[in-house]
């Protein structure tokens, strides 16, 4: 079973990543251009470059754009390479997910869960992109197998083990901690020795970027709980914020038939708990608990606790291992459902409406799309082309004004090709309506009309002001050409002329 999904989800993943030629979508674009800058440190100054990469990825942890960085030294500098790094995290996921199940439950409802917590569609989706998040799930199923290993740091060996695998899972992202801390912690009390030489470890690797990179990080967090307010999002530890999880558990990242599968295990499990499974409910209290901190919420964030809800699932199928041949048709159809699109079925099915916030996450039986990702796409977002129109010959910096920040033509967007193709170009946002501001550019980037309002796009408060300005002025502005984008919206492309 293990090898056969892995099998399937690979072959179709590569598929997906050949017939997809969009630009990184919004985040995945800021991470595969951190893991550019990786990949040419190396290439630059070899080994002394291991210095160097706490600097280059910004308010993120190193080691998920490492990998991407290897994958580009292997396949090449596309960003189809980057998305190929996420093959053996989907490996890594389904064995560790099947070595925790064992300790739990039988093999074939462990064997079950494993290729459940594989076929989530938020796993699918991020299986696609270049996101932090595929990885991390990963890590952590990994960390708490090797913990599960340790019989509660009995064997210093595997505590070891657990240790590098804490750090490597701490490189990948600070939330990390919430989800292996409490079981780990829980184990601790058993063999506070080995315990503290995995901690020991794991900080030792951790303070490579979280040292240097402290300041990075605190301004990210800053942000984020701004960005939350903008969202709507809900308070820290509010009942809305609890529903919250719920609805994302349910509306994004399963779906309601396993959703229903995951009540009946938990209620499964409830009825026959026994303490071997301590680790697990720890796994999901401290994770929930732990998120729950943060103001700014998105259904990705709790992508590691899809592991342990699948494994809680998996009660379904000990003693019903008929089951299992249901679960095989539904897994199959949600993977083509998400990953591939089937334009007869309406786009989504809702069950209830979500919150109020900007951002709404609903209820639902499916949704064929989670924002901009869903089914591949052979789109041209006109990136490169402009890119080639600014560019000089001589080499001289470019400077490039982008008014509206639209989903996949955005500054990360851009940013991306600029580093992926070594272009001396800037691009920066528009967002203050003065002279200084909008002709200190050479070129500049404005919408043409009304824009399509997307989840994500960025319309500076004064962009009428800022476009007013432009058009007012085709003296200074002169229109070089215009073209509309795959989702309908009108760019111009001006060059700024200089007094």
């Amino acid at each position: 079973m293990l090898a056969a999904s892995f099998l399937y989800l690979a072959i179709a993943n590569l598929i997906w990543i050949a017939r997809d030629t969009r630009p990184p979508y919004w985040d995945s674009a800021g991470h595969a251009t951190s893991a550019l800058q990786i990949a040419d440190a190396f290439h630059n100054t070899g080994i002394r470059a291991v210095t160097r990469v706490p600097f280059l990825t910004g308010a993120y942890p190193p080691a998920y754009h490492t990998i991407v960085a290897l994958f580009y030294r292997i396949g090449g500098r596309t960003i189809d390479a980057a998305q190929w790094a996420n093959l053996p995290a989907m490996a890594l996921l389904l064995v560790a997910t099947y070595g925790i199940g064992k300790t739990v439950l039988k093999p074939i409802a462990a064997a079950a869960a494993a290729v459940t917590a594989s076929f989530y569609p938020m796993m699918l989706w991020l299986s696609h992109e270049t996101m932090i998040d595929y990885w991390l799930t990963a890590f952590v199923a990994f960390a708490i197998w090797v913990l599960l290993e340790t019989k509660e740091f009995s064997k210093r060996h595997w505590s070891v083990l657990f240790g590098i695998a804490c750090g490597m899972g701490m490189l990948t992202k600070w939330t990390f901690l919430f989800f292996v801390g409490p079981p780990a912690f829980w184990f601790a009390t058993k063999n506070f020795k080995n315990a503290a030489l995995a901690a020991v470890i794991a900080a030792s690797m951790a303070a490579y970027w979280y040292i240097p990179a402290a300041g990075s990080l605190s301004n990210l967090l800053k942000f984020n709980t701004a960005q939350s307010v903008f969202e709507g999002d809900p308070d820290r530890f509010s009942l809305e914020a609890l529903v919250f999880y719920v609805r994302a558990l349910e509306g994004s990242q399963l779906f309601l038939p396993l959703f229903v599968a995951f009540i009946v295990g938990f209620a499964l499990l409830l009825a026959n708990f026994e303490r071997r499974w301590t680790p697990v409910v720890l796994w999901i209290a401290g994770g929930w608990l732990g998120l729950l901190l943060f103001q700014n919420k998105d259904p990705r964030y709790t992508s590691p606790l899809l592991p342990a809800v699948a494994l809680v699932t998996g009660m379904v199928f000990q003693r019903k291992k008929f089951l299992i041949g249901i679960l095989i048709p539904v897994l199959v159809f949600q993977h083509y459902l998400v990953s591939f699109g089937i334009p007869r079925l309406p786009a989504a099915m809702i069950l209830a409406k979500g919150g109020n916030g900007t951002i709404s996450y609903d209820w639902n039986v499916y949704t064929q799309h989670y924002f901009g990702w869903g089914p591949p796409a052979r789109e041209d977002w006109e990136i490169e082309h402009v890119l080639e129109a600014v560019t000089t010959t001589g080499g001289a910096l470019v400077h490039l004004g982008l008014v509206p920040d639209i989903p996949r033509f955005d500054t990360l967007a851009f940013r991306f090709y600029i580093t992926l193709r070594r272009l001396p170009v800037t691009i920066d946002r528009l967002v203050i309506p003065t002279q200084e501001a909008i002709r200190d550019n050479d070129y500049i980037l404005a919408p043409e009309g009304p824009l399509k309002l997307e989840p994500g796009a960025y319309f500076p408060p004064a962009l009428l002001d800022i476009t007013n300005y432009i058009a007012q002025h085709p003296e200074t502005f002169l229109l070089m050409e215009r073209f509309v984008l795959p989702n309908g919206d009108t760019i111009r492309l001006y060059k700024v002329a200089r007094s």
